[in-house]
């Protein structure tokens, strides 16, 4: 099977940016933006998306799909696509490369596979295409390697063999250390502040730990424009955890310091709107305002 048209849903941050690297493979690659944002909108034209307007259509007329979106949308977005290929009758490829469990991905790959269609597992691990060292699509199931020929300089295509499931665990076990930090790093701080030692912790960071503290000055004051959709992948990675036998109350608390993050005023920001001037001691204050929040409201 070779594939010409590669539909994307959606195009937020990594999709427009995977959709642009596909289309400089030479595929028409569409997307459908009935009823989304004028942010959407603008992401992809960024990446030269085709708008098919509805899903009924992109589904019609896409050889495969590409689900990439927040975890918490994926398994409703594979009902209605796979609603949609019984309408058209149609049955393009399917691929999830949303951060869901391997459990979330076998109830999607059944969903797809009752539809009459192909299923692929799906795993991104990377900054989008564009942004310094290409990202690395792992894909695992049966079909897998029909996704091999759509990587390039700006995406790599990786295949894990014909086990659904692989891709999504290495996924979960890569983002749970790498966003699982990203939160022990922010609740460090945190505690810090709320212990009234916060001064005396970042001097001792600094000085004893200068990499890890660079990392955090590097991430945490910008962690809010992403920490909706981070909850979800966090709590997928608890699933992920627990079916191995695993504590999960690493990453629902994790989870807790993304839905934390969520409520200040920074996460109205975006990846392109944040303000890159802002300092670690100014995110800090804002994120123990959010976490006093509570407690004042009760008095």
């Amino acid at each position: 099977m070779t594939f010409s048209t590669i539909a994307v849903m959606s195009p937020g941050d990594m999709g427009h940016a995977v959709g642009r690297a596909v289309q400089e493979q030479g595929y028409r690659v569409i997307t459908a933006l009935a009823g989304r944002s004028e942010h959407s909108r603008q992401r992809a034209e960024r990446g030269g998306l085709e708008d098919v307007d509805t899903l009924e259509r992109l589904i019609s007329e896409a050889d495969l799909v590409l689900s990439i979106m927040p975890p918490s949308a994926a398994q409703a977005f594979a009902t209605a696509a796979a609603d949609a290929m019984r309408s058209t009758d149609a049955a393009p490829v399917f691929a999830d490369c949303n951060a869901i469990a391997p459990a979330t991905t076998q109830k999607i790959g059944s969903i797809i596979g009752a539809a009459g269609a192909a299923f692929v597992d799906g795993g991104i691990i990377g900054a989008p295409p564009g942004r310094g060292s290409p990202p690395r699509l792992y894909v695992s199931g049966g079909d897998a390697e029909l996704l091999l020929p759509l990587g390039g300089p700006e995406l790599k295509i990786v295949s894990l063999g014909p086990e659904v499931g692989r891709a999504s665990a290495l996924k979960m076990c890569y983002a749970a250390l790498n966003k699982g930090t990203m939160t022990l790093e922010t609740a460090v701080l945190l505690a810090g502040k709320r212990l009234g030692v916060y001064d005396e912790l970042i001097v001792e960071l600094a000085s004893s730990q200068p990499a890890a503290f660079k990392r955090i000055e590097n991430r945490v004051p910008w962690l809010a424009a992403d920490a909706e959709r981070w909850t979800g992948e966090m709590e997928e990675i608890a699933a992920t955890f627990a079916d191995a036998g695993l504590p999960a109350n690493f990453h629902l608390a994790a989870a807790q310091i993304f839905r934390l993050l969520a409520t200040t005023s920074l996460a109205a920001e975006t990846r392109e709107t944040a303000d890159r001037d802002r300092t670690l001691d100014e995110a800090v204050r804002l994120f123990v305002d959010a976490l006093s929040a509570p407690r004042r409201a009760a008095q």
